[in-house]
């Protein structure tokens, strides 16, 4: 039966191609758009939780965005005065909070990042960012000649080894587990070197002539004390007169998951019209098939096959052609995502650490299940029409192919 079903898809090799290139195409536009949506939503999903911070105060005339803050490692030279640091502590509600300050490495020379990117200086007494996620060694500081890695810069296998930022080195001494936000992009130091950074580094000096970097500070992370209501403490910090606002962490999260939602279902509904016409195109070029086929049927009932190897024949067939052009799609989707993720990122806030082997596998199983069951769908009618054809009948209409 094996063979005769490869037989039959060999001698129709236009027709077998055009059946696997509407299945592929079908898989790969749909395992592209899951691929992209389980990516932005786990990536939420961890986000929230291991964020850390339930709000952050920044300078108050800011512009910029919550979501690009929080969830790009994009460089944000963005200050206020240390004294906000005092101010804060006086508010309502506080169950922790630390300082960080904000400086950037510049795309300048070899041993530097091949393009921008964030450093953050934070404070080892007051923090509870960065303090889950190290080891016991590095939970109380790390000197001013250590860096802590964000989890996309592990493939380098940099742990261990000496980094230069800025024509400084330092030794990279831990590797932040994945965060699903811009700390995944993120250099992590002391706050006092990222400081003396920003003094030694000839362009990043232009920005500090007339203010010294150790008077500011970026922003302050917040976690709420139990009960705390989210909205009365925005309040409290717009009366209280402190020179920052409030933006809210999972507020943030709940509008990128709406705004998320929204796109996705745009996404799939354009898919599920491509899937209807894929199911249309194949239902019609599988009830021409079987017309052809009349006399083959007819014959091979004729010798002694029975209606369900008939069916189980043309299923076989069928399905078949699905699995390869269901495997080709979900690979080809596959290989295309890094550039896709690398090109939605800024506009999905997607995190390349969320891509794993596992949800890449899982999007991948997912295409090949989806191809199996549109040819199965697509080819029941007719298989089971063909079947029930009397042999003496499709002898006599039909033409041997």
């Amino acid at each position: 039966m094996f063979m005769l079903i490869w037989n039959n898809i060999a001698r129709r090799r236009t027709q077998s191609t055009l059946t696997v290139t509407i299945t592929m195409l079908t898989v790969l536009v749909f395992v592209m758009v899951l691929g992209v949506f389980q990516t932005v939503s786990q990536g939420l999903a961890l986000s929230r939780e291991r964020l850390g911070a339930d709000a952050v105060l920044m300078p108050k005339y800011s512009s910029v965005k919550a979501d690009d803050l929080l969830f790009t490692a994009m460089p944000s030279n963005i200050y206020m005065p240390i004294e906000v640091v005092e101010e804060a502590k006086q508010l309502e509600g506080v169950a922790a909070m630390t300082p960080q300050f904000y400086c950037q490495t510049l795309a300048l020379g070899c041993c530097d990042p091949g393009e921008e990117a964030r450093i953050i200086g934070y404070d080892p007494e007051s923090d509870f960012i960065l303090k889950p996620y190290l080891e016991e060694a590095y939970q109380n500081g790390i000197d001013q000649e250590q860096l802590i890695i964000g989890h996309n810069y592990e493939d380098d296998d940099l742990v261990g080894y000496n980094y230069m930022i800025l024509g400084r080195v330092f030794k990279v001494v831990a590797a932040l587990q994945p965060t699903g936000t811009g700390m995944d992009s993120t250099f992590f130091m002391d706050w006092r070197t990222a400081q003396d950074m920003c003094l030694e580094s000839e362009v990043l000096r232009s920005n500090w002539t007339k203010r010294d970097p150790h008077d500011f500070i970026s922003v302050i992370m917040i976690k709420f004390e139990d009960g705390v209501d989210p909205d009365a403490f925005v309040r409290q910090v717009e009366e209280s007169g402190i020179e920052a606002k409030c933006i809210l962490t999972g507020e943030t999260i709940s509008s990128l998951q709406s705004q998320l939602e929204v796109t996705m279902q745009v996404m799939f509904a354009l898919w599920l019209a491509s899937l209807l016409i894929a199911v249309l195109s194949l239902v019609g070029r599988f009830n021409a098939l079987a017309k052809e086929r009349k006399k083959e049927i007819g014959l091979l009932r004729a010798i002694g096959l029975k209606k369900s190897q008939v069916f189980g024949l043309i299923i076989g067939e069928t399905c078949a052609m699905a699995l390869m052009g269901g495997v080709l799609g979900s690979g080809i989707a596959l290989l295309c995502m890094d550039p896709i993720i690398e090109l939605l990122k800024d506009a999905f806030k997607l995190s390349p650490s969320v891509w794993s082997s596992p949800l890449a596998l899982l999007c991948g199983a997912a295409g090949v299940v989806l191809a199996l069951l549109l040819g199965f769908a697509a080819a029941v009618f007719p298989a089971w029409k063909s079947a029930s054809m009397d042999p003496q009948a499709a002898i006599t209409q039909g033409e041997v192919n």
